[in-house]
């Protein structure tokens, strides 16, 4: 089986006290390269955008505030843009597809919009997702984070929500 991970928008511009503590969380899971595959988004808001149109968020157009983050950019191989909440799209599906994934491990910022979005998209396209949530964070803070996560269980299964530290010999206890 090809085990992806999907990290979802780990930039700068979205590091914030409330999600700060997954930067570290994520780098070590990445050195225990456990996924054969794995995938980055990166958010790129344009100023004709929904966020800036309807919410009023004016974030994320500088270079420095798109940048992956330090800690993690060496792992970033395979990066793809995105302009809006869902890191599934065709190119991505495309990519998964080719390499015969069916199964994709998610974590990131923010659990309630772009971590939820993509894992939501993901389920619709027959591709069986899995919440890391001890590797995910929302800027909204805990409550935000923990109702995206229960909202998450009821829609893609409480058993597809992978609460605690995970490491390449327990993997195997998900699949």
């Amino acid at each position: 089986m090809n085990l992806c991970l999907f990290v979802i928008d780990l930039q700068n511009g979205f590091i914030t006290q409330n999600t700060s503590h997954v930067i570290q969380r994520i780098k070590s899971l990445l050195e225990q390269k456990i996924f054969e595959y794995v995938i980055f988004t990166r958010f790129i808001n344009t100023f004709d955008s929904p966020y800036v149109r309807y919410l009023n968020w004016n974030k994320l157009f500088s270079d420095t505030e798109r940048k992956l983050v330090d800690e993690i950019e060496p792992f970033a191989n395979v990066v793809f843009n995105k302009t809006i909440y869902t890191g599934c799209n065709e190119e991505t599906l495309i990519f998964l597809k080719k390499r015969d994934i069916d199964t994709v491990f998610i974590c990131g910022i923010d659990t309630e919009a772009c971590v939820l979005k993509t894992a939501i998209d993901f389920f619709e396209n027959n591709i069986n997702p899995y919440i890391l949530e001890y590797y995910s964070a929302s800027n909204g803070g805990e409550n935000f984070h923990q109702a995206a996560i229960l909202v998450l269980s009821q829609l893609i299964g409480r058993s597809n929500i992978i609460s605690e530290p995970i490491d390449k010999f327990d993997i195997s206890k998900y699949l």
